[in-house]
């Protein structure tokens, strides 16, 4: 197996990156874990591709990630926020409210497609960009 290096940027400046070794192994947590400065908290890891932005979820296998990106993957770029990660929170919340309530509650602004899947407000506009961009270029289409 080929190394594969995460260049991650830590401000919006993109002038600080951490190279991060990735492994099939690697979460996003771990990434995460690797970039912030000892004791730190609340960060989150993004990625952007052409002005879109989407926070990745810790669980998330970063390995796998990558190689789904295909060629396109010199397009994308990862940053550091240093902010509590916007699906992480309303997970959170959710799983809270389904504590308490023995089932997951709709009020995180999440919605149910018909698969039965749970999507936050910004991984439907993530996800809705897709259609397009698969039409053109057909490796997207595995995804």
């Amino acid at each position: 197996m080929m190394p594969v290096i995460l260049t991650v940027y830590l401000s919006d400046g993109e002038q600080m990156t951490a190279e991060v070794p990735i492994t099939p192994e690697t979460t996003c947590r771990d990434v995460v874990e690797f970039c912030k400065e000892p004791g730190e908290s609340g960060c989150h890891l993004a990625e952007v591709w052409r002005g879109n932005e989407r926070a990745i979820p810790f669980e998330h296998m970063m390995y796998e990630h990558l190689q789904k990106w295909g060629p396109r993957k010199q397009e994308v770029k990862f940053f550091l926020r240093h902010e509590e990660s916007p699906t992480e929170s309303s997970d959170q919340g959710s799983q809270q409210s389904q504590d308490q309530t023995g089932h997951r509650s709709g009020s995180t602004g999440e919605k149910h497609n018909e698969n039965g899947l749970c999507l936050s407000e910004s991984e439907r506009s993530f996800l809705g960009i897709l259609p397009s961009f698969s039409s053109r270029h057909p490796f997207m289409r595995m995804l």
